[in-house]
């Protein structure tokens, strides 16, 4: 049996890397830091976000869950400018992410267990480029070119800066019903709202060829960009858990789309319209879908001994059914996406709870899909953790980790680009029971 078992761990591990998650983020709790395979545990609060048809394994009582996540994060983008072709500009945001909070409450009695949760689904947090991005100068020379309807006119960035934030907030509520020993299922809905802001400003001096072809100064502009935009919208969750055989856990969770319908407010766009990649800054009161995509997720688990726990877990994106067509803000050259990987639960002592976990997230993106303003690019994650019980009702959990990321080389207006990730990450939680 414990062959068969392994075998079936190491299928569900071993399928084919086909793609990713584009906004959508699944690190939803401490506990997951501390093992990514989430999708088919028994314990914790946390459950709620990733296999809520296990909350009647709980015990029966009431269960809070709560915590917060640090991100130190690095993004850079190698540029080689289209003015100086030997020389090599980066841009750096270190902007880290110090408040990503979480808080799960459930009620377990019987075969029945209602749950609610506050958590961020997506976003999160903000990049602040201090110089800039590469492709400022390149708007601004393609608005000097039609104003002054001569191709010969650039410009050069003398300073500049754009910061980017999203957050995006959601609220849960459902219930959970074990239909026999082994077969349960859950029924929830998520409220998600998220707002994104845009904030730049850069001065540029403009050239254009003397008599003799040489680029001379010929004058200065300053561009400010001052947008936000707002969404709204539900979403539905099925969770489905099994247990076929005494220590074997399968679990299965379908997320639906959530549509977001983006509008646009701009308080100040220097450039006016046609000259940002997304019409949508240019418009006050412009409407523009961005859904979150729907989810196929799941894992499989084995109790090996009382101490040892061995878990794989993937979430498949249905990026493709989330784009809406030429004008969602989604690039049409994205693909499907799946997260992949394995953890271990050790339970060091009867306080003591250890994990460590594997993700291999491949985005669905590309080099047609890199850009200044997104570039959501591959990676490994590695994580681990502990669970510390301070007494019968109350434990705390300390994780972290770090997400290692493939090198993305852009295309078209881009190729000239070469972007980078790293981040690394960490948390701390309590969980409270009261029985």
């Amino acid at each position: 049996m414990k062959i068969l078992v392994i075998v079936l761990l190491i299928a569900v591990f071993a399928g084919s890397v086909i793609g990713g998650n584009i906004d959508y983020l699944t690190n939803r709790s401490v506990n997951y830091f501390r093992n990514f395979a989430r999708n088919v545990a028994t314990e914790g609060a946390d459950l709620v976000s990733y296999n809520p048809a296990g909350l009647v394994f709980l015990e029966e009582g009431f269960h809070i869950s709560f915590g917060n996540e640090f991100f130190l994060k690095d993004y850079t983008i190698d540029a080689v400018p289209f003015w100086d072709t030997t020389t090599v500009e980066t841009y750096q945001s270190t902007e880290p992410t110090l408040f990503y909070p979480d808080f799960y409450a459930v009620f377990r009695t019987g075969d029945w267990a209602v749950f609610g949760a506050f958590t961020v689904p997506a976003g999160g947090g903000s990049l602040d480029y201090k110089d800039g991005i590469y492709v400022m100068p390149l708007i601004e020379t393609g608005f000097q070119q039609a104003i002054n309807m001569n191709p010969y006119y650039f410009a050069l960035m003398n300073e500049g800066s754009i910061k980017a934030t999203s957050r995006y907030l959601a609220g849960t509520v459902g219930a959970s019903f074990a239909a026999s020993d082994i077969c349960s299922f859950s029924l929830a809905c998520r409220y998600t709202s998220a707002l994104k802001i845009y904030d730049g400003q850069a001065d540029f001096t403009i050239f254009f060829p003397d008599t003799t072809g040489t680029p001379v100064p010929v004058g200065t502009s300053s561009r400010v960009l001052d947008v936000e935009k707002e969404a709204a919208g539900f979403n539905g969750i099925i969770s489905v858990n099994a247990v076929p055989v005494e220590d074997l856990n399968v679990a299965l969770k379908y997320e639906t789309r959530t549509n977001l319908e983006f509008e646009t407010s701009v308080t100040e766009n220097g450039w006016g319209a046609g000259f940002l990649p997304d019409s949508s800054f240019a418009v006050d009161g412009y409407k523009q879908r961005r859904d979150l995509p729907a989810i196929i997720s799941g894992g499989v688990s084995y109790r090996f001994s009382p101490e040892f726990l061995l878990s794989t877990t993937f979430n498949y994106y249905m990026v493709e059914d989330a784009d809406e067509g030429e004008n969602d803000g989604l690039n049409d050259e994205y693909e499907n996406g799946l997260d992949i990987g394995i953890g271990i639960d050790y339970q060091f002592s009867p306080k003591l709870l250890g994990g460590l976990a594997y993700l291999r997230s491949d985005l669905g993106g590309s080099e047609d899909t890199y850009s200044d303003f997104e570039y959501n690019l591959d990676c490994h994650c590695i994580g681990g953790g502990l669970r510390y019980a301070v007494t019968e009702c109350m434990a705390v959990t300390l994780a972290g980790g770090h997400n290692i990321y493939d090198e993305g080389q852009g295309s078209g207006i881009y190729e000239d680009c070469t972007y980078n990730k790293s981040i690394w990450y960490f948390g701390l939680g309590a969980e409270i029971s009261f029985k």
